[in-house]
């Protein structure tokens, strides 16, 4: 099954432009394994670089409006994802690394090191696919993220997993949660 989904409104059309500038690549330049994204395919992008105290409060703001029902989510895996850029993107590391899952071992201080700094993440998702396998589905989906600060854009997949209705399992085997994430750079 194909989903398309939106992880986050798209903050202005140049926004959108400008990481899809900034992430193009030839198909044949891209490292065998990494997820190529088209253009129509680009879900959302998110825009972290706070230009005042404005955007700092709207930032602030966001924080105190995380979806936190995300995490008890078991129909939709976009839920989640939208929760977790949301979380990433206004630096929000406790949360966001609740929406992975216990084998995956994250912690907040491993996202700040990775998604931290003086400019935040611009993150998009392309469409996802969803297949069953052995009692479980899992929603993979290609992933872009870019990063003001001079870091290399990185690209690859994000794979999300729940347990499917299985008599027995936990509630938290019954939700969405991010199992794992590849990226390479670009």
């Amino acid at each position: 099954m194909r989903t398309s989904f939106l992880l986050a409104p798209v903050l202005s059309v140049s926004a959108f432009a400008l990481l899809l500038a900034g992430c193009s690549k030839e198909p044949d330049a891209q490292p065998s394994g990494a997820a190529s994204m088209e253009a129509s395919e680009a879900a959302a992008v998110t825009d972290d670089t706070p230009s005042d105290s404005a955007t700092a409060a709207a930032n602030a703001d966001a924080v105190a409006k995380l979806d936190l029902e995300a995490l008890n989510e078991r129909r939709d895996p976009e839920r989640l994802l939208r929760f977790y850029t949301n979380a990433l993107r206004v630096g929000d590391w406790a949360d966001a690394a609740r929406a992975w899952s216990l084998d995956a071992q994250m912690t907040p201080e491993k996202l700040a090191k990775e998604f931290g700094g003086d400019a935040g993440p611009k993150i998009a998702v392309g469409k996802g696919d969803m297949e069953g396998a052995a009692g479980s589905l899992y929603y993979e989906a290609p992933l872009v993220i870019d990063f003001a600060d001079g870091r290399p854009s990185r690209r690859g997949t994000i794979v999300l997993r729940r347990v499917n209705d299985v008599p027995g399992a936990s509630a938290e085997q019954l939700t969405w949660r991010i199992e794992r994430s590849s990226t390479l750079p670009q």
